[in-house]
């Protein structure tokens, strides 16, 4: 089944590919996304705040996808809207028959391979599982809830959403500093009010489930008044050696 993607945002187009895993994709920019609308797209993805005046152009572009998919036998079979919170246009899409599912942004890779698989999973019922999410060591399998090792077969975890998100974002930034602000933005959809503590245990529960210690060649570390930060130490050995 082939996907359509209408973005311009090079960062969104990747994450979309990789939740995507080997399903085809094909990209369309914003001003040709009249292109997407083929007989043979399984999958329309609309990414609204790349579009002119988003929500000015909302109730036009909404009206011109449900009258395609009525004049082609509702192809394509599914479409996903990705909005900001900002866009007013994503209540006026829920409430007509343009749209299947909407995701609200920043994308996040666990949800968004959640969504698209349940959408593929709907639109052909006979076609095989997701494939597993594989990031370094970790194998990320049933929509990134369950995790196992391909270097310590004794690692055999259940996360919640949030903490599969967590989990696959350190691995995303391996050597990289994550800021409170960009894990909350991330994993908590920004929400200002969620305590430090909370942020603190799920690190802590992302630690313990992966086995991110020293002894299995990772650091996960503190950055002080910053955030965090998770370090592959059996890379940076063999470069030492």
């Amino acid at each position: 089944m082939r996907i359509a993607i209408v973005s311009d945002r090079d960062d969104d187009i990747a994450l979309l590919r990789r939740a995507a895993h080997s399903r085809p994709c094909t990209v369309f920019t914003p001003a040709h996304w009249r292109d997407a609308l083929a007989d043979d797209i399984g999958l329309l993805i609309l990414d609204l705040p790349t579009l002119p005046s988003p929500d000015g152009a909302a109730q036009a572009l909404l009206q011109a996808v449900q009258a395609w998919r009525a004049a082609h036998g509702q192809t394509p079979r599914a479409v996903l809207l990705l909005a900001t919170r900002t866009c007013q246009s994503v209540l006026a899409a829920l409430r007509g028959p343009a749209i299947d599912d909407f995701v609200v942004k920043p994308l996040r890779q666990g949800e968004l391979a959640l969504r698209l698989g349940l959408l593929c999973q709907a639109v052909a019922p006979g076609a095989e599982p997701d494939p597993p999410v594989l990031l370094g060591e970790f194998r990320f399998d049933r929509h990134g809830l369950h995790v196992t090792s391909l270097r310590r077969p004794a690692l055999d975890a259940t996360l919640t959403r949030k903490e599969s998100d967590l989990a696959m974002l350190l691995l995303q930034h391996m050597g990289r500093p994550l800021s409170r602000a960009f894990l909350r933005e991330r994993i908590w959809d920004g929400e200002s009010e969620v305590p430090t503590r909370t942020v603190d245990t799920h690190i802590s529960r992302v630690r313990g489930k992966l086995g991110l210690l020293p002894e299995h060649g990772y650091r996960l570390a503190t950055v002080y008044g910053y955030g965090y930060q998770l370090e592959n130490t059996r890379d940076a050995d063999d470069r030492r050696a």
